[in-house]
């Protein structure tokens, strides 16, 4: 969990994650490749030039795929926006589905790291009830996948009972990326 109001230092987290370069490889020309399942192109990817895993992202966001790609550079990670309009957008209310691209993910990947921006919404649209025991879910499929869950917070749009809930089962990180990677 990641309190800010605006969930800028959790994107920038996110894409340290995805696109971070291999510590183990050998291979300086190697690129930050954050495809899954990567194995069809013909690039010198640090995921093939050694054994490591490299960390696989998934997004969903409140603002357009397009904007998040090209601010963070994030090439290959599948983002979906929670919106009821656009491309590859997902209603706010469809938390069952979200929950489903969530799970098989995390079944399909190696070193999962997802980012969930925009809780105040699903919150707002779903009530808190039904989306605290979706956190609940995706906090134990995080705990059985061994992945990283980010979760970017503005505590100024949460009731106090809500916030307090979800910090139970959740470590409070702040928002400052090179502290944070220590942390994970």
């Amino acid at each position: 969990m990641v309190k800010e109001p605006k969930a800028e230092s959790s994107f920038d987290i996110f894409a340290s994650i995805v696109k971070g370069r291999c510590l183990d490889c050998d291979h300086q020309e190697a690129f930050p490749c954050e495809s899954i399942g990567c194995g069809g192109c013909a690039l010198p990817c640090t995921c093939k030039g050694c054994n490591h895993v490299r960390a696989q992202g998934l997004c969903f966001t409140m603002h357009s795929p397009v904007e998040i790609r090209l601010k963070y550079a994030l090439q290959t990670t599948p983002i979906f926006w929670i919106s009821n309009h656009g491309p590859e957008s997902i209603s706010p209310i469809d938390l069952e589905l979200i929950a489903d691209i969530i799970n098989k993910f995390l079944k399909q990947s190696k070193k999962p790291a997802v980012l969930l921006d925009g809780i105040e919404h699903l919150i707002f649209e779903n009530g808190s009830a039904p989306v605290l025991r979706f956190l609940r879910d995706l906090g134990e499929w995080m705990v059985l996948q061994n992945a990283i869950l980010i979760l970017p917070i503005n505590p100024m749009a949460l009731e106090e009972k809500e916030l307090a809930l979800m910090e139970r089962n959740m470590k409070d990180l702040e928002p400052r990326p090179s502290k944070i990677l220590n942390k994970l």
